[in-house]
């Protein structure tokens, strides 16, 4: 995150107040403001997550699926200094957080909110892959996969580390505007230096206008950089 440490003695050092937590109750009613980027006919704004079912859930990394390709080592690595930090100054486990933190970053005066990872139950039909003695099944059969929809690097650390991780767990969001990419598994995942050139390289993007799909979690405050300056 741009300014989020300060360099002391060759060391990178975190400036980070807590300015507020915020209950979940009141951050359920925040994600259910949510809009999605594409706008309706008439130009109003689509909030998927009016109707849904929004709650508290702790998963085991294992448990979810990403929808990415790769992780960022320097994402990766920053999320470990910033569980520590908050630990070691502030007594918060950003991995249990029972609602939102609003954080300070006192060098540049940013102030942007620390979220529980976002898991979002997504339809998608899927055709069942016979196993060795099992009846082959030819149906198409519409189920629902909890992805990460937001926080893949919080839950790539909880990995890292063994841990689980609480998260806000959505579920009966509009059918009609599915995430913007398909599940994957953990195997298909790299850690990478640098974010890939190529469309193919980032996501099984579902398609081609995908990011009309796009949950615009910056409008509560999520949108600030994930890792420092190199």
């Amino acid at each position: 995150m741009d300014g989020l440490m300060r360099r002391r003695g060759g060391q990178h050092k975190m400036q980070i107040d807590i300015v507020r937590q915020i209950p979940f109750s009141d951050l359920e009613a925040m994600i259910r403001r949510v809009p999605l980027k594409q706008k309706a006919e008439d130009g109003s704004e689509i909030f998927v997550y009016g109707g849904a079912r929004i709650s508290q859930h702790t998963f085991h990394p294992a448990d979810v699926n990403p929808t990415t390709f790769y992780l960022l080592h320097k994402g990766l690595d920053f999320q470990e200094k910033l569980h520590g930090y908050l630990l070691r100054e502030h007594g918060i486990d950003m991995l249990q957080l029972d609602g939102a933190v609003e954080l300070h970053n006192r060098d540049t005066d940013q102030v942007w909110t620390l979220t529980p990872p976002i898991v979002e139950v997504t339809p998608r039909t899927v055709r069942f892959v016979a196993q060795e003695g099992e009846i082959q099944c030819d149906a198409d059969v519409a189920i629902q996969i909890p992805i990460i929809m937001d926080g893949a690097h919080r839950v790539g650390l909880a990995r890292r580390l063994g841990l689980p991780f609480a998260s806000v767990f959505i579920a009966g969001a509009d059918p009609r505007f599915p995430f913007y990419a398909h599940p994957n598994p953990w195997s298909m995942v790299c850690v990478v230096d640098e974010v890939p050139k190529h469309k193919r390289e980032k996501k099984l993007y579902s398609r081609e206008d995908c990011y009309g799909l796009y949950r615009d979690f910056g409008v509560i405050g999520c949108g600030g950089p994930r890792s420092p300056s190199p």
